[in-house]
């Protein structure tokens, strides 16, 4: 019997060409485009649990709420682990790890093999008990138990001693410290929260620390915040709120400001990708959307599929009356229908597959993914793949197969089943539905595209084209004097200003003080500059000060117009004193207007400005440079001078307008790709009018014949047949108007700066997808209408 079902199956398939290619094709684009975005949904939501105590392993966040404003970090003392798990008999063990300083590092084996490195971290044997890291080669236990010993990844390995043994070989960090390698691991998965190339040992760490105290924020028994990741894994995941109030007891400096203002929580592993999201390229919210655009863009190819077999159910009614005379019951028909379009499903679904491998890495590159090969093979994903094609294959039949097993045999074989009545609300549902949903995609598509640009374009009271910022690792500042001397001779160098934060590309000092007039607790953000970064950038004046040449005192401060209003010195701001971070006071002697020195998703902040003639320990250079240059010969020659004076330290520059604009890489990716979803939602949608449409002129051939033989025109004939179509696209105008509004308007709440929400976005979506419809409408019924009537009529 299914042998059966298979051929009859197969051959309708065959037999209707046309409407078995629109089934397949909108199936096929509908699962690749659910496809690509289950792949990022279920990477996103799979971190961190290959680790086998997942749910048991915690991070320590310090949040400090001060003056109004909100800091959360992650850097806890040393000394704190121990005296947490001390406390608890729930934290069944603890690990620290330490960063580089956050800055490239020098690694060399050999004279051959030297390279600038980022993912260099330090922390302890109970690293690899707590998380789980395959290892390749060496003891996991004894790994990080001695003072200069490196765990390093198969790929760092094959990098640095090619195809040889790395175990027992050295690798010397930044000229200064020889590290032995003990361990090799496999490179750590994509949906990992921890990401590191290089593990060394603590104890090489606090060497390092010792020779730079300026790097250490603690002292030797502190307990409280410092320089390191502190995990926790704990007996069970409950035991999480009674660590927690443990934790303010056991801090040894209570009083001070820092502390006092601070608030310490743990945080699951499982929730730190989403749930602490500091990056753009992955949040829980578009992680919903994109869920939600895979579900639309799926259900539009099913509705397809759906509308296309039920306007057709005519066809098949005496098949059906037949078969139940014979003795089919409804079972074996749904049976047989639901085959169909399993099999139609099936062969959609490998056409999926091929569109998936084409359009994925064009899916990684939008959204800047990095997803192991191996999670696409995983079982997790295979059974998504599998769930995917069973539902659709479900859904797909579930209304077909019902609709068609419950004719009654007798009213078909009397020819009274009309083929006018049966379907023909929930068809006219299903095109409200695929175009209300497209117009609400192209709605959407085109408010992100404007507010991107908005954002993009928006005065932000800072000049910064053409200028380029050099950021300067400390071995370079060693040598700040002499590369400055030789910008200052370098020729299409405008001007050179100094810093000690690089401009859009993340992180603000702040300082916490008191407003001078009701002594409340503020915060500041705060940035030393030299006496050119303010004419470099075209920073305007609100209040300038008396005497230029006087700014770098020590004890003179400028600020910004916002800073006015949190400190509350809005009747006479010059001549206000502050307590700085050293317990001395500095006066404000000038006041800047307001610029933004951040995204434009938030709203501009206070910020104070200390000015410096001595600008060796700044960490960003500034060039204002003369467009008429050669930009990549320019930087081609100031990277020629940097290595100069030092060849080990990395070049590392940006322009500014570029950097600016690559905050809002989240908003250009989602436009690519909402303008890519969106024409694929029409593309679909489209195709399912055209086989409407199609089917109608078919059932209409013969009436089309009549009216042209008693004088309709083609444009009447023309209108005939579109005209309840683009009725139903002016109803889904008008319903998905209100939606699209909505969605938009809680959209741009997460933007301190919006694009206006203007009437003709809503027009223009509507016209286009009014024309959309239209073509494709009159394509296929002005052919029906040009048909020669004789053919239609003779075989009355």
């Amino acid at each position: 019997m299914l042998r059966n079902y298979f051929k009859i199956a197969l051959r309708n398939l065959l037999k209707n060409k046309t409407f078995s290619f629109i089934n397949i094709v909108g199936l096929a684009m509908g699962m690749a485009v659910s496809m690509l975005i289950l792949l990022y949904v279920s990477h996103e939501l799979s971190y961190d649990r290959f680790h086998p105590n997942g749910r048991r392993i915690f991070s320590t966040l310090v949040r400090m709420t001060f003056g109004g404003n909100t800091v959360q970090f992650n850097q806890i003392s040393k000394n704190f682990g121990p005296a947490v798990k001390q406390a608890n008999p729930e934290v069944k063990d603890f690990v620290r790890i330490a960063s580089s300083f956050r800055e490239d590092v020098i690694v060399k084996s050999d004279a051959n093999h030297q390279f600038f490195e980022r993912g260099f971290y330090f922390s302890e044997p109970s690293l690899f008990k707590i998380f789980a890291f395959d290892f390749l080669k060496g003891n996991a236990s004894a790994a990080l138990a001695e003072p200069n010993t490196v765990v390093i990844t198969k790929e760092i390995a094959q990098k640095y001693f090619g195809n040889e043994n790395p175990i027992g070989k050295t690798l010397t960090y930044n000229k200064n410290d020889l590290l032995k390698v003990t361990g090799v691991i496999k490179q750590l998965p994509t949906n990992s929260s921890l990401h590191f190339d290089f593990i060394a040992s603590l104890p090489t760490f606090e060497g390092i620390m010792k020779r730079n105290p300026k790097n250490r924020y603690e002292t030797e028994d502190a307990v409280g915040t410092g320089s390191y990741e502190t995990y926790f894994l704990l007996d069970k995941p409950e035991s999480k709120a009674k660590v927690e109030k443990v934790i303010p007891k056991l801090l040894t400096d209570k009083k001070s400001e820092l502390e006092s203002h601070s608030a310490y929580f743990l945080l699951p592993l499982l929730d730190t990708h989403l749930g602490n999201n500091w990056a753009d390229s992955s949040n829980t919210k578009y992680v919903m959307i994109f869920l939600c655009i895979a579900g639309i863009v799926l259900l539009l190819a099913l509705i397809n599929y759906m509308s296309l077999t039920t306007a057709r159910s005519t066809i098949r009614a005496k098949e059906v009356g037949v078969r139940k005379v014979l003795g089919a019951n409804r079972q074996n028909l749904a049976a047989q229908f639901y085959g169909e379009s399993i099999l139609m499903s099936l062969i959609s679904f490998v056409l999926a597959l091929v569109l998936f491998q084409v359009l994925k890495q064009s899916f990684y590159g939008l959204l800047d993914l990095n997803i192991d090969d191996s999670f696409v093979t995983s079982p997790l994903f295979l059974a998504i793949l599998l769930a995917l094609v069973i539902i659709t294959a479900l859904i797909a039949g579930s209304y077909p197969a019902l609709l068609l097993s419950k004719f009654s045999p007798l009213s078909i074989l009397k020819g009274k089943l009309s083929s006018s009545n049966q379907g023909v609300a929930l068809r006219r549902t299903f095109i409200v539905f695929q175009f209300g949903a497209s117009v609400v995609l192209i709605i959407f598509s085109l408010v992100v595209q404007r507010q991107l640009t908005y954002l993009q374009t928006k005065k932000i009271g800072i000049n910064k084209e053409q200028v380029l910022v050099i950021t300067l690792s400390k071995a370079a500042q060693k040598h700040y004097a002499a590369f400055r001397h030789d910008l200052t001779q370098s020729a299409g160098i405008q001007q050179i200003g100094a810093a000690s934060m690089s401009l859009f590309t993340g992180g603000w000092n702040m300082f916490f003080t008191k407003t001078p007039i009701t002594h409340e607790d503020v915060s500041i953000n705060n940035m030393t500059v030299n006496e050119n970064f303010f004419s470099l950038l075209g920073l305007e004046w609100k209040y300038k000060p008396a005497n230029m040449d006087e700014l770098a005192f020590g004890d003179r401060i400028l600020i910004n117009e916002t800073a006015i209003g949190k400190l509350k010195i809005a009747n006479k701001p010059i001549g206000q004193k502050l307590d700085l971070f050293d317990s001395q006071k500095a006066e404000i002697v000038g006041v800047l207007k307001d610029f933004n020195f951040t995204s434009l998703q938030s709203k501009i902040d206070a910020m104070m400005f200390k000015v410096v003639k001595d600008t060796t320990s700044l960490e960003a250079l500034y060039l204002r440079l003369d467009p008429k240059i050669d930009f990549q010969q320019k930087i081609a020659s100031l990277e020629k001078s940097y290595k100069k004076y030092e060849s080990d330290a990395p070049f590392e520059y940006y322009f500014l307008d570029e950097a600016f604009n690559k905050q809002y890489r989240a908003e250009q990716r989602m436009s690519y790709l909402f303008s890519g979803f969106t024409g694929i939602a029409i593309l679909i949608a489209c195709m399912g009018l055209f086989g409407l449409i199609t089917f109608t002129t078919e059932q209409k051939t013969k009436e089309i014949g009549v009216r042209k033989v008693l004088g309709a025109s083609v444009v009447n004939i023309v209108s005939l047949l579109s005209k309840d179509f683009l009725r139903l696209v002016f109803i889904s105008n008008g319903i998905a108007f209100p939606i699209a509004y909505y969605i938009i308007h809680q959209w741009l709440q997460d933007f301190a700066y919006q694009t206006d929400i203007s009437a003709d976005i809503f027009i223009l979506a509507g016209v286009l997808a009014i024309v959309i419809a239209l073509l494709t409408v009159i394509f296929q019924a002005t052919k029906a209408a040009l048909m020669n009537p004789v053919t239609s009529l003779k075989s009355e």
